[in-house]
């Protein structure tokens, strides 16, 4: 019972730090990027020495200021950071490794799962997410380098500001709904996981019966908590909530790494073993591997590319980089993937390891709510979530209006009734979806490769394109190598696409099929 009220004294007194004005409406402004009046959310108000926080989704045509900057409005002149501000080369790692690794990696345990049941596994899998992390390392860096490749043209500052400029105007809406669907299946995966942590929690204090059941958790935690930060004028007092999301994973590797040595609580006769459902007990040895050269493998691949997920922040980082050129950048870019790609193998590797073909859409699902441990994990990346949730909710409803909204002026009560139907489709939709893995899958399927493989490629095509033909960039081998590479990405995302999403949804509804 301790560990429980414990939890929601930790959630209460971090709810307690944000200021007064917790009911009053965000204020609307018109963004300055385009002539076309259309209203916007502004983005964070944040003082000069406070970070940005680890998971912040850019809105598509609203310029967010880069971490560390105090700079709050739309305009892209008025967002360029000063050099006092810039980050220097550690901190940006620092700041670029938290908002890359998020509770999505939890679920990269149950990809391997779907593979089959063999230990042997996660060599193959790390051989697989090392080879994605490169690739989305690429991407990123290139749509920070696109801004700086036509040194005549005003830099762009955003995704789908270059898109715009290469692309064209009448397709932006792609990039538009795509940072309104982001944002709101990453809620979404946030409410089902908030649900599964808390109910587990709850058993932990000893409550039965509907009390401790994810949707007295969902709906709970929605309403006491979820909607007055949502609700939010000033996101600023979030961001210390954001660090949690940090020592969250790196708590669950330690608790991880102890639950797996040999003779661990997990294990045969082991401490906690009878205190797990039997679908979630460790199964080894029943399937094989021979699942890795099945379709199976996409949900896997689909799982990455939501792991590796950052990409609309590229833009702030090239610019709050101290010293900042395409050499640094691409420094800065190796060595967060690299460290991204650790932390992701992992966890992948440690939760397979100790729970095999049985491993969650949610890890933590797997172990006992008697493991103190586990519950600790559990408040903290809980934490973690709920500081972050209102973050999403934010970009959801800035590019809502955006896309359907433009030219009309958002009024306060307009906005209030947005912030519940949101609330109210995205619990509704995780009191039906239980599995979170689910959710990760589907963001990667469908908008990481969008995201990652595709929207990058067809900005670098269209403007070394341009580049070409107005003199400004020569042909070269190397440059004709790296266009036939693009051109390969943007196949490979379509597929990954189509066939990911498809394996995703039939591993959970239909898993007999795969």
């Amino acid at each position: 019972m301790a560990i429980f009220r414990s939890s929601f004294f930790i959630i209460s007194l971090f709810s307690a730090r944000c200021p007064s004005d917790a009911f009053q409406v965000p204020a609307f402004k018109t963004a300055g990027i385009h002539s076309s009046p259309h209203y916007t959310l502004n983005t964070l108000s944040r003082g000069p020495s406070q970070k940005q926080p680890a998971i912040l989704i850019q809105s598509s045509r609203t310029r967010i200021a880069p971490p560390n900057s105090s700079a709050s409005s739309s305009d892209a002149s008025e967002n360029v950071p000063s050099e006092s501000s810039k980050q220097s080369m550690s901190s940006a790692t620092f700041n670029l490794v938290k908002a890359i690794v998020g509770a999505g990696v939890l679920a990269l345990p149950s990809g391997i799962a779907a593979l089959g049941d063999a230990p042997s596994l996660i060599i193959p899998a790390a051989l697989l997410m090392f080879i994605l992390g490169s690739l989305s390392a690429y991407s990123f860096y290139m749509i920070g380098r696109l801004s700086h490749l036509d040194g005549d043209k005003e830099t762009t500052n955003s995704l789908s500001a270059a898109w715009e400029q290469e692309v064209g105007e009448n397709s932006a809406w792609v990039v538009s709904l795509s940072c309104f669907l982001v944002p709101l299946g990453a809620a979404l995966t946030y409410s089902i996981m908030l649900g599964d942590m808390l109910s587990s929690l709850a058993c932990s204090a000893g409550l039965k019966g509907f009390a401790a059941s994810r949707q007295a958790s969902i709906l709970g935690i929605t309403a006491s908590v979820l909607f007055p930060l949502c609700n939010l004028k000033s996101l600023a007092a979030l961001s210390v909530m954001s660090i949690a999301g940090v020592g969250g994973v790196f708590m669950t590797c330690l608790v991880m790494l102890l639950r797996n040595l040999p003779g661990g609580p997990y294990s045969a006769g082991g401490a906690f073993l009878s205190t797990v459902a039997p679908s979630m007990q460790p199964s080894f040895g029943i399937v094989g591997s021979k699942g890795v050269l099945s379709p199976s493998v996409l949900i896997l691949v689909s799982m990455a590319a939501t792991s590796y997920l950052a990409h609309f922040s590229a833009h702030d980082f090239y610019d709050g980089l101290k010293d900042s050129s395409k050499a640094r950048f691409a420094k800065l870019t190796g060595i967060s993937f690299s460290i991204t790609a650790i932390v992701n193998c992992i966890v992948m590797s440690l939760g397979f390891l100790t729970f095999g073909g049985n491993c969650s859409g949610m890890i933590l699902n797997n172990y006992s709510p008697k493991d103190i441990g586990a519950s600790l994990c559990r408040i903290v990346t809980s934490i973690s979530l709920i500081g972050s949730y209102p973050l999403f909710m934010r970009a959801i409803k800035s590019t809502y209006f955006e896309l359907f909204q433009r030219g009309k002026v958002v009024t306060d009560d307009m906005n209030k009734k947005t912030t519940r139907a949101f609330l109210a489709f995205l619990t509704g939709m995780a009191l039906i979806l239980e599995d979170a893995g689910f959710m990760v899958g589907m963001m990667g399927a469908v908008m990481g490769s969008a995201i990652i493989y595709m929207f990058p490629s067809i900005i670098f095509l269209k403007l070394t394109s341009r580049l070409i033909k107005e003199g400004k960039m020569k042909k070269s081998r190397g440059l004709s190598s790296e266009r036939l590479a693009n051109k390969f990405m943007i196949g490979m995302g379509a597929l990954l696409g189509i066939l990911g999403g498809t394996a995703t949804v039939l591993n959970t509804f239909a898993p007999g099929v795969l």
